[in-house]
């Protein structure tokens, strides 16, 4: 059993040892169904971005840096065992500080630089774009306006609500869609994708929403300007 769960991990193009969607060859239904939801939603970002915001330099430098972050920490990978490779995601504070449109061209530059310098199946590019950044970055934004019409205008809600539980479910989101991709698309035992790799992710998705509750604490007390999510007139003032 050892010897069989070694070859699983083992089989990637490149020879790691990750069980990772850009490291399979998926079937060509898989690729097109990817680039299929991607290139549309790629388009609707690229149309609603508010780029306008840019012409103040300080905001370009908020979104560069917030790729910047992205990149880092994909580059940051824990493995456990016999090869179960994973890292924090940070689609979740991405979507907070820009808003949906910007994070998801944000994520998209992150995937293409993390295939041209760690490697990859480049085709599998739109499948990861669909796991790792339309998933995440569409849960964060259901949270944020679930609180919004929910929750009371508080402070504390955007916090704990909005970055910790939105980070958290954002990333706990693309580890199922992502088991999903591997399990069906990449023919691997749903018992070892669902059963050995998927529960890392949900335990690190507290570590995600502690990270983001952080980042976005220091934020919208210091800088809140940076964060085009957080408005002073309905979480702090007159409270």
């Amino acid at each position: 059993m050892k010897r069989g769960i070694r070859a699983f991990y083992n089989d990637g193009p490149t020879g790691t040892r990750r069980l990772n969607p850009l490291a399979l060859a998926l079937p060509p239904p898989w690729i097109v169904a990817g680039w299929g939801v991607a290139i549309p939603v790629l388009l609707w970002a690229a149309r609603r971005a508010p780029w306008s915001r840019f012409a103040a330099s300080e905001q370009v430098h908020v979104w560069y840096g917030s790729i910047f972050a992205v990149i880092v920490l994909w580059s940051i990978r824990a493995t456990v065992g016999d090869g179960f490779t994973f890292h924090l995601l940070g689609v979740g504070a991405l979507t907070l500080v820009g808003g949906p449109a910007l994070a998801l061209l944000g994520a998209a530059i992150a995937i293409v630089v993390s295939l041209a310098v760690r490697g990859g199946m480049w085709p599998n590019a739109g499948v990861a774009f669909v796991t790792m950044a339309a998933i995440p970055v569409t849960t964060t934004w259901l949270v944020l306006r679930f609180a919004e019409r929910r929750l009371p205008p508080n402070f504390f809600v955007y916090v704990f609500v909005v970055a910790f539980l939105g980070a958290a479910l954002s990333l706990g989101a693309a580890g199922v869609g992502g088991a999903t991709v591997l399990a069906l698309g990449g023919g691997r035992p749903a018992g070892l994708v669902f059963g050995e790799y998927l529960p890392y992710l949900l335990y690190l998705a507290f570590g995600e929403g502690t990270l983001t509750g952080m980042a976005l604490t220091l934020m919208v007390v210091y800088r809140p300007h940076w964060v085009a999510t957080f408005d002073d007139a309905r979480y702090i003032d007159g409270r």
